[in-house]
């Protein structure tokens, strides 16, 4: 059997690629914890806590929630059960991003029209999409 390796904050840090910071915010969300405090009261961290952190970076990376990747979590405690939770918590999660897609274009559409309304040439106080901008009309 393979001895256990363990990290410190720092070592977990630089391993996973997320921030020291971050790390703690999930722990205070019970999203990962230590595996034991040493007699010098530092925090270390084991193999589980590394893949649970990356596998929290890799749904951040997919813009879920933290309530999403908290849900996953609690599925994933689960082995033997369906699937069928797993997959409708990712169909939600499709139809958010399509929704955000969908937002991210209407802005594009709308910037798109502020950058036509002012050319080059013109000065700063005839600048027509900071004069749109003041007056609220995008």
């Amino acid at each position: 059997m393979s001895e256990q390796k363990y990290f410190l904050i720092k070592q977990l840090a630089l391993e996973t690629g997320v921030s020291i910071d971050t790390i703690r915010f999930y722990e205070k969300k019970k999203l990962i914890q230590p595996s034991f405090r040493a007699d010098n009261n530092y925090r270390y961290y084991g193999e589980e806590t590394f893949k649970r952190l990356i596998f929290i970076k890799r749904c951040r990376a997919l813009d879920m929630s933290l309530n999403e990747i908290e849900n996953l979590i609690k599925l994933e405690q689960n082995p033997a059960e369906s699937c069928q939770m797993v997959n409708q918590l990712i169909d939600q999660h499709i139809v958010q991003v399509s929704e955000k897609i969908k937002e991210l274009q209407n802005f594009k559409k709308q910037l798109k029209q502020l950058r036509s309304s002012c050319n080059e040439t013109s000065r700063i106080d005839n600048c027509q999409i900071l004069k749109q901008l003041e007056n609220g009309k995008p």
